[in-house]
């Protein structure tokens, strides 16, 4: 699909948002990678360490995964929250799982988990008031949905409680705009970043250390 950003990154293109900021200086912001899946680091970091958990496959939430790569995200979400709370301290996770047109996603119609190395105080809290949720006991949940048409929110809070908010419009990057004011942090639009001295750092500190994890690199 060579109108999705993280496509055309992940087969070398030079037209998505990554390359268009970096160019041949810094080619390649990946500090893990499967046979089906890429952890990199996210442009627009809230704090350093930052990153997305993101398939090959396109798809629209990871809602639309299989079984079998279900599993495989679990046990990426466990290396990468060890890694992040040995290198950071705490960390949550969010997705907004895309399920039907103009629900207010971040631009990028392609399946993404985030990682931030914050506490996220609050965010929960805020979430519980805004939506009607549910704790869940893992991802393999998000699929056994009331209505899996529907658009959902994931919050992973830092003491790893999973919870899964089934919603409609949102504005645009909600989540992200909820995890940064909770470090009191005004720039979350990855949109408007331009060339972050934070991504390449999180490159450089976190591939030795996720290489030293022994998830295989099979891409």
């Amino acid at each position: 699909m060579s109108t999705c950003d993280f496509c055309d990154e992940f087969s070398d293109g030079r037209k998505n948002a990554f390359s268009l900021r970096y160019g041949p200086a810094f080619l390649d912001r990946v500090v893990l990678a499967t046979e089906q899946f890429r952890v990199i680091a996210s442009l627009g970091q809230i704090t350093q360490g930052h990153l997305l958990v993101v398939p090959l496959k396109h798809i629209c939430s990871l809602r639309d995964l299989g079984n079998e790569d279900i599993r495989e995200v679990e046990n990426l979400r466990a290396d990468v929250r060890s890694t992040l709370q040995e290198t950071y301290g705490a960390c949550v996770f969010f997705e907004h799982g895309i399920r039907t047109g103009g629900s207010g996603g971040c631009g990028i119609d392609h399946a993404h988990m985030h990682a931030v190395p914050v506490t996220g105080e609050g965010v929960l809290k805020t979430l519980t008031r805004e939506f009607r949720g549910r704790s869940i006991q893992c991802l393999a949940e998000i699929k056994r949905s009331r209505n899996p048409n529907s658009s959902y929110l994931y919050f992973e809070d830092a003491s790893a409680q999973q919870y899964i908010f089934p919603v409609s419009n949102l504005p645009s990057q909600h989540m992200r705009k909820l995890v940064a004011e909770s470090i009191g942090k005004s720039d979350w639009d990855w949109r408007k970043c331009g060339h972050e001295p934070e991504v390449i750092s999180t490159v450089q500190r976190l591939a030795p250390l996720f290489s030293a994890v022994g998830t295989p690199q099979r891409g």
